[in-house]
């Protein structure tokens, strides 16, 4: 009878364990990076002060994260593996939760970690508005419309004085220009753009919309 007693008593607990208990729901995430080469420059090196390393790493403790000489340091150190990336001395400091890196996002480390799978390059070339951007409005039909009755006149030769003096893109702010707010809505022709190529308009932005 006690046996029957016991074992109804632990059931119990164990049911009401079993009830109360809440449980959170992990949702998953795609971690978004663009297309293009990742820029160490202006990629990966501004991450490094925006998470404050520089308050260690100046030069006193290696590897030196200050602008300019992050680069040189990483590749002295030898903290980059491009033949195994993911085994690279600074992905492992990173997932260990050195210091400041407890902070750095998941888009932050998806970031450096693609950086070092395309050859940790220390330089990218800048983008093209003549040779890569430019010739975009027209491979997707923007030009059908934009094409001088209609601002911004997106006609090869035409369409960096238009976008530049009718305010469409502002220099070093992709978010603030009306071309990406543009594509971004999918205004007309612009869901035809891929990843890649609206990667290639934000980046050419965000180095200063040079007309080269």
């Amino acid at each position: 009878m006690k046996i029957k007693q016991l074992t109804a008593l632990v059931f119990g607990v164990l049911l009401t364990g079993l009830v109360s208990c809440e449980y959170q729901t992990i949702v998953p995430y795609d971690v978004i990076v663009p297309e293009t080469p990742v820029d160490f420059s202006t990629q990966i090196e501004p991450i490094f002060t925006q998470l404050d390393c520089v308050s260690c790493h100046t030069g006193s403790f290696e590897p030196n994260f200050t602008v300019g000489k992050a680069y040189a340091s990483l590749v002295s150190k030898n903290l980059f593996d491009t033949a195994n990336p993911s085994n690279s001395k600074l992905i492992l400091q990173i997932n260990s939760g050195h210091n400041t890196t407890v902070n750095m996002t998941a888009v932050q480390k998806a970031l450096i970690l693609r950086w070092i799978t395309e050859g940790a390059k220390g330089v990218v070339p800048p983008v093209s508005f003549k040779t890569e951007v430019e010739p975009l409005f027209a491979a997707v039909g923007c030009v059908q419309c934009h094409s001088g009755s209609q601002i911004p006149d997106l006609r090869v030769g035409k369409a960096f004085a238009s976008l530049t003096s009718n305010n469409f893109v502002i220099a070093n702010n992709s978010d603030g220009s009306k071309l990406i707010q543009y594509i971004k809505a999918g205004h007309n022709t612009a869901p035809s753009l891929t990843a890649a190529q609206k990667a290639l308009i934000t980046k050419w932005i965000m180095e200063g919309i040079k007309n080269n």
